[in-house]
C-alpha cells in the first residue's frame, strides 16, 4: 500500500479497520523516494529496504526512526573519522599531561632559563673534553709522523705497528670531531626544548611575550652553524673537499700534517699565534659533513686569540669557501 495524494488520517483508518487487533500488520511506515515523493506503507518495498523510513502509530506518531542504510564508503569514513577524534583526544591528553609536569617543575621563566643554562653547561663540559682528548691525539700524531719520516730518512723501513698506530690515532682523531658533531646537535635540541617549553610555560601563566627575557644560552657559539658544510652526493664533496683543502693552506699558521680523503690535520700549535685546522669529512647517507674545527695553544694568549675576531671570520668564513662556485 503505497500514496501521496490520499491523506494519513485516511490510510491510518483503512490500516486500523483491516488489522482491529493492531497486530504487525498495523505498522505504517514514512519514507521518501529519489524523486522527493513521500510515500506511506504498511511495508517497506525490499527495492527501498537501505532508504531512511519512520514507522508511525495509530496516532500517525513517530514511534521508531531507521537511518538510511550507509555505503561500504561511508562506512569507511565514519571509522577513520571515529580514529582521528580518538587520536585527536590522546593528543589533548598527552599534552595537558605535559602542561602538568611543565608547571610543577618550574614556578617561573627564570627556573627554565637555569634549567637549560645547565644543560648546555654539562653537554660544553663533554665538548671541552673531546678536544682535549683530540689535541693530546694531534700531538701524538705529530710525533709518530716525526718518527716515520726520520726513518725513511735513515732508509729504515717504518714499521706495521708504528703505521698502525698513525692510522688508529687518526681515525680516533676523526672519532673525536664526529662526537664533538653530535654533542652540538644535542645542543641544538636541548635549546629547542627549552624555547618550546618557555612559550607553553607562557600561555599557560597568560604572560606577556614582550615582556620576557630571551632564553639562556642563546648567545653561545653553535658550530653547526658556523663550520659545517653538508654536500649531497659524492660531486658535491669532492669539490667542497678541494675547497675545504685551499682553505686550510691559506689559513693555517702550522703546516698540514694529514691529508686523506676523509681528514685534513695542520700540526698543533706550538706558539701562542698558532692557529691548527683540522677538517673532517664525515658520511652522511649518500653525501657527508664537512666539519672545520680551529685550535690555538694551551695558553692565555692562545686562548685570546681563539676568542680574538680574526678566528672568527675563519670560522665563519669556512662555509662560504667550502661551498664550490657554480
Amino acid at each position: 500500500m503505497s500514496t501521496s495524494k490520499h491523506s494519513l488520517a485516511i490510510l491510518l483508518g483503512l490500516i486500523l479497520c483491516a488489522a482491529p487487533d493492531h497486530s504487525e500488520a498495523s505498522k505504517l511506515y514514512r519514507w521518501v523516494d529519489d524523486e522527493g515523493t513521500v510515500h506511506y506503507t504498511d511495508q517497506v518495498p525490499p527495492e527501498q529496504s537501505r532508504r531512511a523510513r519512520t514507522q508511525l502509530n495509530e496516532r500517525g506518531m513517530e514511534v521508531v526512526h531507521t537511518e538510511k542504510a550507509r555505503t561500504p564508503e561511508q562506512i569507511l569514513q565514519e571509522q577513520e573519522l571515529q580514529r582521528l577524534r580518538a587520536k585527536q583526544e590522546r593528543l589533548r591528553a598527552e599534552q595537558r599531561a605535559k602542561d602538568q609536569v611543565l608547571l610543577r617543575t618550574f614556578r617561573t621563566e627564570e627556573d627554565i632559563r637555569h634549567a637549560l643554562e645547565g644543560k648546555l653547561t654539562a653537554v660544553d663540559v663533554m665538548i671541552q673534553i673531546t678536544r682535549s682528548n683530540i689535541r693530546r691525539a694531534k700531538v701524538k700524531l705529530s710525533e709518530m709522523q716525526g718518527d716515520a719520516a726520520t726513518l725513511e730518512r735513515q732508509g729504515r723501513p717504518v714499521s706495521p705497528q708504528l703505521q698502525g698506530n698513525i692510522e688508529t690515532t687518526r681515525e680516533q682523531i676523526q672519532e673525536g670531531y664526529d662526537t664533538i658533531l653530535g654533542l652540538e646537535q644535542q645542543k641544538s635540541a636541548i635549546s629547542a626544548k627549552f624555547t618550546a617549553d618557555q612559550e607553553r610555560f607562557r600561555i599557560l601563566k597568560n604572560l606577556k611575550h614582550e615582556t620576557q627575557q630571551g632564553m639562556a644560552g642563546a648567545g653561545r657559539p653553535n658550530l653547526l652553524l658556523q663550520t659545517l658544510v653538508p654536500c649531497a652526493d659524492e660531486g658535491a664533496c669532492a669539490a667542497a673537499w678541494e675547497h675545504a683543502e685551499q682553505y686550510v693552506r691559506i689559513h693555517a699558521t702550522t703546516r698540514i700534517q694529514m691529508l686523506s680523503e676523509t681528514v685534513i690535520i695542520s700540526a698543533p700549535p706550538l706558539k701562542d699565534d698558532d692557529i691548527s685546522l683540522t677538517v673532517s669529512r664525515l658520511a652522511d647517507g649518500e653525501g657527508a659533513k664537512i666539519f672545520l674545527d680551529l685550535q690555538c695553544k694551551g695558553s692565555p694568549l692562545g686562548e685570546q686569540l681563539c676568542a680574538s675576531e680574526r678566528a672568527q671570520e675563519i670560522r665563519s668564513g669556512f662555509p662560504a669557501r667550502a661551498h664550490p662556485r657554480e
